[in-house]
């Protein structure tokens, strides 16, 4: 069982592995208008079941954190190599991700008078859902932009060390992420306390190395748009993953009102 366990994470890396390397690229040979997402909130019927509605929220979730690991894990290591091209290609795809969540968002009231009577109680769940999207959607945004605009100030990158700091941290988020979409994917909620663990163990590693920028500012050894910049991206990310946190759990409870 351990080996297979195993064999799961090593080709759930090598998917992740193969969609940032490959997924800008095929992106730009893509029509226009075949990069807009289809319309998973547009519902034909006149009344929509509770099955049908976790259907679509799950998988508007499942892309929320599939772009979302990419775009951060991007970030990061095109920051450090003041790649702005590749930082405002992020920035694009986020913005789509955002408008994507704004439309949800505005929809919502729509999508609960189309519920049946017997459904009413999945509004509360879907309702839930669509927010803790909006506020994902709202912290990889201030994750990607500050950097973007820190570049295009003319301000260098963050120095070796605060880089080597930031790549283990932002590993230990794209795993975090990865384990939140195969439980949402695989409907393993009983592994949300384990995915909490994750985020706590993340939590450590940036109340250490939030010290550690403490005491470079004492030094002298970074400026005042560094530290800015170096504790928004972990503030926002601490956000991030509370929120995913939230997402995975409302989408339990709606999949376990569902059954019931």
């Amino acid at each position: 069982m351990e080996k297979l366990y195993s064999l799961f994470w090593f080709m759930l890396g090598m998917f992740v592995a193969w969609a940032i390397l490959f997924l800008p690229r095929f992106r730009k040979n893509k029509p226009k208008a075949e990069l807009s997402h289809p319309d998973t909130d547009e519902f034909s019927e006149p009344l929509i079941k509770a099955e049908n509605v976790l259907i679509k929220t799950t998988e508007d979730s499942s892309n929320a954190i599939i772009m979302i690991s990419k775009s951060y894990y991007l970030a990061i290591s095109g920051f450090h190599s003041e790649n702005m091209k590749l930082l405002e290609e992020i920035e694009m795809e986020i913005e789509e991700f955002n408008q994507r969540a704004k439309k949800l968002k505005a929809t919502t009231y729509r999508i609960i008078q189309q519920l049946q009577q017997d459904s009413i109680e999945t509004g509360h769940f879907y309702v839930q859902i669509v927010d803790y999207l909006r506020e994902m959607a709202h912290s990889i945004k201030y994750v990607v932009r500050p950097l973007r605009e820190h570049l295009k100030n003319d301000h260098k990158p963050f120095a070796e060390d605060q880089h080597s700091e930031l790549t283990q941290f932002s590993s230990q988020v794209t795993d975090f992420l990865n384990f939140a979409l195969h439980i949402i994917k695989e409907s393993r909620f009983e592994q949300i306390e384990e995915l909490i663990q994750k985020r706590q163990a993340i939590l450590e590693l940036m109340k250490e190395q939030g010290k550690r920028q403490i005491r470079r500012i004492k030094r002298k050894e970074t400026n005042s748009s560094n530290s800015v910049l170096y504790f928004g991206v972990m503030s926002e990310t601490k956000h991030l993953l509370l929120q995913t946190v939230n997402l995975l759990k409302a989408t339990r409870d709606f999949v376990s009102y569902t059954k019931s």
